[in-house]
């Protein structure tokens, strides 16, 4: 009997293409990962994968498997949206991770309103990383992940996922009161001997700021490094350090602070479900419900700056 598990990770492999990435996805060691898969192969008593230089490539034997294991987690999950289905009303439990904005922006407020309109539905919620969030969504340890991608990263594989997009929010930079008319004359370079505070070096805000002052030709006098973009909007506030931020967080108190007509990109905020749980009833209620919450979040004055999910 083929072991469900040990075929996952052969779907994660088909997807990232080497070990490392497959353990990384699946928070285990790589050696783990490599054994699995070899006990896989015994016991599909065919050879998997071949080895084609730093990645891992599947046989004609291993896509087949591949592709005939996705229909089967699809069709658990299939099921379970078909029992769901057949209850008289909305009910359970839905375990949903967001990033760090994600819980005060979308999860609290999800919870607020089903906590009224839908009293027999939990929501249980956890903080984790986008990253993270995809790796607990597809070992089936949550139903719905709210994430955010900066549209300078590339987007990530979503093999057996799907993604809606529920806001596409700009980045705008902060800067002390005294600097804007330099900025508007002279753009971003004028900021080349500014301190700055942004978020830890591999996060999204921490690449928005290098990436905004290579495109200006200089690098950025990073001094703060914060983590959650409220933070930095609290330091910014001092009117002592610029700083690049999402606009949602960017508290009414300090509109005045953001520079306008500075190109700075995005992100995408989106809900990520696995494929085989679209249509269940839970979940059809939430994503209604975070589709309303994300169009009330924008600002009326600053609507046009956002793209919404209708």
């Amino acid at each position: 009997m083929l072991d469900l598990r040990r075929m996952m990770l052969l779907c994660d492999l088909a997807d990232l293409g080497s070990v490392t990435a497959v353990a990384d996805r699946r928070s285990i060691t790589s050696s783990a990962v490599s054994q699995q898969l070899r006990v896989l192969e015994d016991e599909a008593e065919a050879i998997l994968f071949r080895r084609d230089g730093r990645t891992l490539g599947l046989t004609r034997s291993g896509q087949v498997l591949v592709d005939h294991v996705r229909i089967v987690l699809a069709a658990v999950d299939e099921a379970m949206t078909a029992v769901a289905a057949t209850r008289d009303r909305t009910c359970g439990q839905v375990a949903v991770a967001a990033f760090n904005m994600g819980i005060p922006m979308l999860a609290v407020p999800l919870m607020q309103r089903l906590s009224d309109t839908e009293p027999d539905l939990r929501i249980e919620v956890q903080q984790e990383t986008s990253t993270g969030s995809l790796r607990l969504l597809r070992q089936g340890e949550i139903d719905l992940a709210i994430t955010c991608n900066y549209d300078f990263f590339g987007d990530e594989s979503l093999g057996g996922l799907t993604s809606e997009t529920l806001l596409v929010e700009p980045l705008v930079l902060l800067a002390p009161s005294l600097l804007h008319l330099r900025i508007r004359k002279g753009g971003l370079a004028s900021l080349s001997d500014v301190q700055w505070v942004t978020g830890p070096q591999a996060s999204g805000l921490g690449m928005a700021v290098m990436r905004a002052g290579e495109g200006a030709g200089f690098t950025p006098q990073i001094k703060h490094r914060l983590i959650g973009a409220q933070n930095i909007c609290d330091l910014a506030a001092t009117e002592t350090v610029a700083a690049i931020v999402p606009r949602l967080a960017v508290p009414e108190r300090l509109k005045s602070l953001i520079v306008p007509d500075v190109a700075l990109g995005g992100r995408t905020i989106s809900a990520v479900v696995r494929e085989g749980r679209q249509r269940d009833p839970n979940l059809t209620v939430i994503m209604r419900t975070l589709r309303s919450i994300a169009a009330e979040a924008v600002p009326d004055t600053a609507a046009k700056e956002f793209s919404v999910a209708s």
